[in-house]
């Protein structure tokens, strides 16, 4: 029992030093960054304590959460309803259920909702876009005709991008994208994590680059909610997206809290309301 004890009391001191770790570089980002269409937070001792305590409780959210992933996933289904269907795309290291929040309160509000899995450590780009090729047609062949909306949270939010870029002949069945939390233009953060993915995601990945140069998603509804409080995505102006996109501004949470957020679950319903 004491050597437990020792070792969850390890767990817990790593996982806070952690978690410490990333707020120091979010405010050395913050104080360090131009003026720029994103407001930054004013730093002072409660702003510091609380984002550091939101960002401590987000990430147990995920991490306590994560085991549950292969019960979280939501398939395609036939529904009757006039509702777009709802493609759900999650971010680096997370799995399905990460939307367990948002995405029952997208079918609380009638829309058909699916997960897009896949794995982040290990999966090559091409074989996850070709993955998600699979599973737009499988939900296009149950829509009825209905257009997909895609949301994506963080890189979830660029592999729907490049997916789309590469298939420009089947917009025609996409109505728009909304992306939670997405770096478009990188994130200095992916260089703490490993596998090909995150390094596709720095400021000078592969995949920031061809998207960079990407062609304009034309006739299609795109929308970017964006926190001031996102410590995963720095320089905070990474978060900007591409032009021609809508550009709204969240209440101040943690990156992972986009997902499990009351307030930013309406504006995401408001903005499919919208499409």
């Amino acid at each position: 029992m004491a050597v437990l004890a020792f070792l969850l009391c390890l767990f817990f001191g790593i996982f806070l030093l952690l978690s410490f770790c990333a707020n120091v570089l979010f405010w050395y980002e913050i104080l360090n960054a131009p003026e720029g269409r994103i407001p930054a937070l004013r730093p002072g001792p409660r702003t510091c304590l609380r984002h550091y305590a939101l960002t401590v409780l987000s990430y147990l959210l995920c991490l306590g959460l994560t085991p549950f992933g292969p019960l979280a996933q939501r398939r395609p289904q036939r529904q009757e309803t006039d509702l777009p269907p709802v493609i759900l795309v999650h971010g680096l290291l997370n799995n399905a259920s990460a939307w367990l929040f948002l995405g029952r309160r997208l079918q609380m509000a009638g829309y058909p909702v699916s997960t897009f899995c896949y794995s982040s450590l290990f999966t090559p780009m091409e074989k996850i876009l070709e993955d998600l090729d699979g599973h737009v047609r499988q939900v296009q062949a149950l829509s009825g005709g209905r257009k997909s909306v895609f949301l994506g949270h963080s890189l979830g939010g660029l592999l729907v991008r490049r997916w789309l870029g590469g298939n420009g002949g089947r917009l025609t069945g996409t109505r728009g994208i909304i992306t939670l939390g997405t770096p478009h233009g990188g994130s200095k953060v992916a260089i703490f994590a490993s596998g090909s993915l995150a390094r596709n995601i720095r400021p000078d990945g592969s995949l920031v680059a061809v998207l960079r140069e990407a062609a304009p998603l034309e006739g299609l509804a795109c929308v970017s909610l964006v926190s001031s409080a996102d410590e995963a995505v720095l320089p905070p102006a990474c978060l900007l997206p591409p032009p021609g996109w809508t550009l709204r501004l969240t209440p101040p949470v943690p990156h992972f809290l986009l997902l499990f957020s009351p307030s930013i679950a309406s504006m995401v319903l408001e903005e499919l309301r919208n499409m």
